[in-house]
């Protein structure tokens, strides 16, 4: 895209400067619906899957094309499991310890747990939940997972020693030395891990988040955290972004936390762009978009203005 101004700028400004941009790229931002009401763009295009930063009804309405990059046309939900798999170990090794103990001259501790042996459950079995179930049996745990439909999908129960619905999400999470989000956010699973989720689970157990921050509840987890409910979380999301410098989350010694990096890697960002690029151009040449969730929508609105 070398003959294209490519214009970045502070949330606080998007609504100013995106009203005369040809296409909106929301990078970690929830776009104003002021502004996709009064945008000349003909796209909003998604650097990544999530599409909860984007009124798709409203873009609809506008005439606005609305694309992602999903997991499989990357290598998102590989990275993303990875990640998953890092802040599993994060907490469980008790890392902000072992970091301390070389300024206090301790070695040998803290003692930590290990993952080989232990139960995941794995809440949302879609690309990346999948991808994290080939790896964690791949380090000998036990693999459980919530799908929303438990039975669909020829190969699923080849990744999963068990999976159950939304309905067995107690009784597996009771089980579990880890419960892990890769689920996406709806309003169905907004604030999905609450109290009586961390009431169920084990005073030894993790609660894990490469998802979506709203899927948790954080002031039920921070509650079973400050109480002993759950042992630690590994957080990569949260419900406010970007976090608060002085939240809690970013001090307590059982929680260990990173800036929704998941899918910040290096081989997903090459092909992400790529394909970022090739829509944009697409744009400007008339050409059909991939991954656009709204055609159909489009095509209907379309009609029916013409008849």
């Amino acid at each position: 895209m070398p003959h294209d101004e490519i214009v970045r700028c502070p949330a606080h400004e998007v609504v100013r400067v995106g009203v005369d941009a040809d296409v909106l790229i929301p990078l970690v931002h929830r776009l104003e619906p002021e502004l996709i009401a009064t945008t000349r763009a003909g796209l909003i295009q998604q650097f990544g899957v999530g599409l909860e930063v984007v009124d798709v009804p409203l873009a609809t309405e506008r005439g606005i094309m609305v694309c992602n990059v999903p997991s499989d046309a990357s290598v998102n939900a590989e990275s993303t499991a990875e990640h998953a798999v890092f802040l599993m170990l994060g907490v469980a090794r008790r890392i902000h310890e072992c970091f301390a103990a070389f300024q206090s001259g301790v070695w040998g501790g803290p003692m930590g747990d290990a993952l080989f042996g232990q139960t995941a459950l794995i809440v949302g079995f879609g690309r990346v939940g999948r991808a994290l179930a080939r790896k964690l049996r791949g380090l000998g745990m036990r693999v459980l997972a919530i799908r929303r439909n438990p039975s669909g999908g020829t190969d699923v129960g080849t990744e999963a020693d068990k999976i159950g619905g939304h309905e067995d999400l107690y009784e597996f999470a009771a089980e579990a030395d880890f419960v892990v989000s890769t689920v996406a956010l709806t309003n169905e699973t907004r604030g999905l891990f609450n109290r009586e989720l961390f009431r169920r689970m084990k005073p030894t157990s993790f609660v894990i988040n490469a998802s979506r921050g709203p899927v948790i509840d954080e002031e039920a987890m921070l509650e079973a955290l400050y109480g002993g409910a759950i042992a630690g979380a590994g957080l990569d999301v949260f419900s406010q972004e970007p976090l608060d410098p002085r939240s809690p989350l970013l001090s307590m010694k059982n929680v260990f936390a990173t800036p929704h990096v998941a899918g910040v890697t290096r081989q997903n960002y090459e092909i992400t762009s790529l394909i970022v690029a090739d829509n944009i151009n697409a744009l400007r040449e008339g050409r059909p978009l991939r991954f656009c969730v709204n055609t159909e929508a489009l095509a209907r609105r379309a009609a029916a203005n013409f008849l």
